[in-house]
């Protein structure tokens, strides 16, 4: 039932997919000269709309925005990606020297707005002839290949230099550095040969980055503009004391200069001229001093540089004699750690101890290392009784704090039982408890005590009549829905239905305003007013045209509609007070007061007195309450009377296999099946768990196949066969099936033939709210239609399923073999040939039947002869 349970959520989850998220990026560089115009990309992976950028006061908008756009499609392996982006670019010129935010741009990608976030710019002071924002090929003019000559320009070691970025100069023996080798250019790199890396003499040393392609980047060096790029970066950490010089690097470059112009051409005013220059860049020596660690290290200082933790605990918390377990230390913290020599341990002498292993799970970054280092000493204790475990101390030097940590564990304690003699042998490993496995025949499951699910014997959900009333009532509620959708919509585009409903409120709206200007004592104002609120009520609730209103039109409508003549004239005379009072001088508070109230009351008596129109919603509502009488009318159907006999047979059977008296428990079970006609996979495992009891092995297997032909996925019956089978005499070889066959069949067996069927009703359900929102919703009904197809074909499919297996636990075209030997003839009859032999529990399938005899079929595909009395079908 869980299984049902999960794969029910499993399917209402997955029929609402989450489209995935869209992304709107910017880019720009992050250090540009005052003199210079430099491009800022929006970029988004979708359709734009509504694109905004309010701009920015520090920086001149030059050219822009220009939009473009880009797709690809690839195709690998059969397997079809498509991508699109759209960007809107902008070139910018800064006002003046400093630090800058460039705001977020916003835009629409579907129906959901997205920030791009803002950048921040450096400025620095104009270079003249700026850097490129990138290292490029470079196109157009020539290109001659020169190393060295008067008409190619020097390049200086300002324009192009590497440079060795250490993050300490000064440490302690053992604490970590990052060295870092970068390149600055001015000029355009167009590639490298000659690299040489230092060695490291005297550090152990972990590269951390070695970018096979070589990316660029702008950065602001002493108020120049230089592209720069990592060639390596590598963790260091001293291994000795002094001061230790690392080697310089080594790296030569092929650089692409400007050429000045032979002036001989009148082509050289259009074209410029690149030459080639080859540079070799060194980096000068650095040196680093070494501190020794200082003295007075505690004993159990094992190397540790940086700040640790430590966590110390048994691999078991059950430990028998002669049988493995680990003690494990964990050291967690920054610095040196994968360099960690393991602590010192002292376990009982009782225990024999193994070598210890140390396994790391660490992270390098620019501060060093980070992670876990942990030792694993494996042990066996020899005998059983307490014992105890020291603290393990764990010393480290601490150069945050310039000063010796030591971390303790607490004291365990160990309680080891008795074990096996003699111990499982060879190399303790961690978690592993060596004894002897147990054999699957050792004993089967225990009976089902609980609710045994009893039904009538062939009976089932799918294709009953419970079964087919909830479908109706599925489609039933989904019809009604419909109609009561459709009268929804029909009242929305209702609009002189929508006028009279709201009638009584815009008068009660335009009759507080009136009410306003009357404590105002605003004559003029109140009169008009007062007059508006009347008659746009009659036009609304009557469906008058403004330009058809008059007071004779007024009272024979209002009459029509049921309205007493004592209400019309009062109404009347609102009116003609109203129109008079234009004309007529300026009346008091109170003449205002009265015809205010009078208004009121007459809406007030119209809206009582009126007769209504038919409501849309009706027949919506007679189809709701024709579906809440089935409802009513079927609730017996869901109803199970439970039967005191079979409670008590239940209860007194289950008592008695607990006792251990199979022989009692045996026939009352079977008396549930014989007597009340009632099954379940349940009942027949119990009786199966009887009969494998009393060791009649080849009865326990045929309740056992009762019990999966019910239910294919009872794991009970299953576990409990395997042990039956793993005792019968014969060994037969399966025929190789087709694997679409096999997968159906593990697919239909995976649940029982009810849960399959609630399935599909649940799906039915999901594809009804789907068509629903296909043909009356205001968005997805695309998507909605696509998935309704979906939902209904798996619809489809769980159905089918469940009346397969129906037909599978009706038709009795197996059999197993009750005679303790039977010989199979190769013809009905005394007189056929003996074929081959097989013993009690055999399984076979029922081919035909000939007075007495009976065709089989064992599962290696061999058939035969046997006496109908020999076999009894499931």
């Amino acid at each position: 039932m869980k299984r049902f349970f999960y794969i029910a959520v499993l399917l209402f989850v997955t029929s609402f997919t989450v489209y995935a998220q869209h992304n709107f990026t910017v880019e720009a560089p992050n250090v540009v000269s005052a003199d210079e115009t430099f491009r800022v990309v929006f970029t988004a992976d979708g359709k734009i709309s509504d694109f905004d950028w309010p701009g920015s006061s520090d920086f001149d908008v030059v050219w822009g925005p220009q939009s473009g756009s880009s797709s690809s499609v690839s195709i690998i392996n059969g397997k079809r990606t498509s991508s699109f982006s759209e960007t809107y670019t902008y070139v910018l010129q800064p006002k003046k020297e400093g630090k800058f935010t460039i705001p977020a741009a916003t835009c629409k990608l579907g129906k959901k707005t997205y920030a791009s976030g803002s950048v921040t710019v450096e400025v620095v002071k104009a270079q003249g002839n700026a850097a490129s924002q990138s290292p490029s090929q470079g196109s157009g003019g020539g290109s001659n290949d020169y190393t060295a000559s008067e008409s190619v320009p020097a390049v200086s070691g300002k324009d192009c230099f590497i440079r060795m970025l250490l993050s300490k100069t000064s440490v302690v023996k053992g604490e970590p550095i990052v060295a870092t080798i970068k390149i600055y250019t001015k000029s355009d790199i167009s590639g490298f040969d000659d690299v040489k890396f230092p060695d490291y003499n005297g550090f152990w040393s972990q590269e951390l980055q070695s970018p096979q392609k070589i990316e660029f980047h702008r950065e602001n060096v002493n108020g120049s503009i230089y592209n720069v790029a990592l060639l390596r970066s590598n963790l260091l950490i001293a291994q000795q004391t002094g001061t230790l010089t690392i080697n310089p690097a080594e790296v030569g470059v092929v650089l692409r200069v400007r050429g000045e112009s032979s002036g001989n051409s009148i082509f050289d005013d259009f074209f410029d001229n690149y030459n080639t220059v080859h540079k070799k860049l060194t980096t000068p020596a650095v040196s680093v001093k070494v501190r020794p660690l200082p003295s007075g290290a505690p004993a159990s200082f094992k190397g540790g540089v940086g700040q640790y933790k430590m966590s110390v605990r048994l691999s078991r918390d059950s430990i028998k004699s002669n049988e493995a377990a680990s003690l494990i230390i964990k050291i967690t913290g920054e610095g040196n750690i994968a360099l960690l020599d393991a602590p010192e341990i002292n376990l009982p002498a009782d225990f024999e101890v193994y070598d210890t292993k140390a396994t790391n799970n660490v992270t390098n970054g620019t501060k060093g290392m980070s992670g876990t280092r942990t030792f694993e000493v494996p042990f066996i204790p020899r005998s059983r009784g307490s014992y105890k475990i020291d603290p393990i101390s764990y010393s480290y030097y601490d150069n945050s704090k310039g000063r010796y940590e030591t971390l303790s564990s607490d004291t365990i304690y160990v309680n080891v039982s008795k074990g096996s003699d003699v111990a499982g042998g060879g190399v303790a490993v961690q978690g592993v408890n060596r004894k002897d496995v147990k054999t699957l025949s050792d004993d089967i499951r225990f009976i089902t005590t609980g609710d045994p699910h009893l039904r009538k014997i062939g009976s089932s959900f799918v294709g009953s009549l419970l079964f087919y009333l909830i479908a109706g009532l599925i489609l039933l509620v989904a019809v009604a829905a419909g109609l009561l959708l459709k009268s929804v919509s029909a009242r929305r585009m209702d609009i002189a239905g929508t006028r009279n409903r709201k009638a009584s409120k815009m008068a009660r709206k335009r009759l507080r305003q009136a009410e306003n200007f009357m404590k105002q004592d605003l004559y003029s104002a109140f009169y008009e007013e007062l007059h508006k609120a009347v008659l746009g009520y009659v036009s609304d609730k009557l469906t008058i045209p403004m330009a058809g209103l008059s007071k004779e039109n007024i009272a024979e409508r209002l009459l029509e509609r049921s309205v007493t003549e004592d209400t019309v004239k009062s109404f009347s005379d609102i009116i003609d007070a109203c129109e008079y009072a234009r004309y007529a001088p300026d009346s008091t508070h109170k003449e205002m007061e009265n015809i205010y109230g009078q208004a009121v009351k007459a809406v007030s008596d119209i809206e009582s007195e009126i007769r209504s129109p038919k409501q849309p919603g009706k027949t919506s509502a007679n189809a709701a309450i024709v579906i809440t009488l089935l409802v009513a009318l079927a609730s017996p159907v869901f109803k199970a009377k439970a039967d005191p006999v079979v409670d008590t047979l239940w209860s007194q059977a289950n008592r008695a296999y607990t006792e251990g008296s199979y022989d009692t428990a045996l026939p009352k079970y079977k008396a549930i099946v014989e007597q009340d006609g009632l099954a379940s996979p349940e009942l027949y495992c119990n009786i199966g768990d009887c009969y494998f009891k009393m060791s009649q092995i080849s009865d326990a297997i045929l309740y056992y196949e009762k019990a999966l032909k019910l239910d294919p996925s009872f794991a009970d019956a299953e576990n409990n066969l395997a042990i039956c089978q793993a005792r019968i005499v014969d060994r037969i070889d399966v025929l190789p099936e087709f694997f679409l066959t096999k997968w159906t069949r593990k697919l239909k067996y995976s649940m029982s033939s009810n849960a399959w069927a609630w399935i599909s009703l649940i799906l039915l359900s999901v594809t009804a709210i789907l068509l629903l929102v296909y043909f009356y919703g205001r968005s997805g009904r695309v998507a909605a239609l696509v998935f309704s197809c979906i939902f209904f074909a798996l619809t489809l499919c769980s159905a089918g399923l469940s009346f397969s297996e129906k037909r599978d636990a009706a038709v009795q075209n197996t059999a197993i073999v009750m005679q303790p030997a039977a010989t199979v003839k190769s013809s009905p009859g005394d007189s056929g040939n003996d074929v081959f032999v097989i013993h009690e529990g055999i399984k076979v399938n029922v081919l035909d039947t000939l007075g007495d005899w009976t065709k089989i079929e064992i599962s290696d595909g061999r058939q035969g002869w046997l006496p109908e009395s020999y076999i009894t079908k499931i």
